[in-house]
């Protein structure tokens, strides 16, 4: 998102070099996500999933369409 959107930014963090950071944010398991230190997830997640994240995390009521589907 950070590369189609300059609205957007990320930081990318090798948890084995900086291992405070890893602490701070409990990494368990990568890829872990954090969006405005408010929502998280660890692993890969579907794109609708990581969308309804986003707006979670923004205060925006996902959509219909945007809400990740029970499989």
């Amino acid at each position: 998102m950070a590369i189609e959107f300059s609205n957007v930014t990320a930081d990318i963090i090798e948890a084995n070099e900086f291992p405070e950071v890893s602490r701070r944010y409990g990494v368990s398991g990568v890829p872990k996500v954090v969006i405005n230190d408010s929502v998280e997830f660890t692993g890969a997640v579907p794109e609708p999933a990581f969308v309804a994240a986003i707006q979670q995390a923004v205060g925006v009521e996902p959509t219909p369409e945007d809400e990740p589907t029970q499989e």
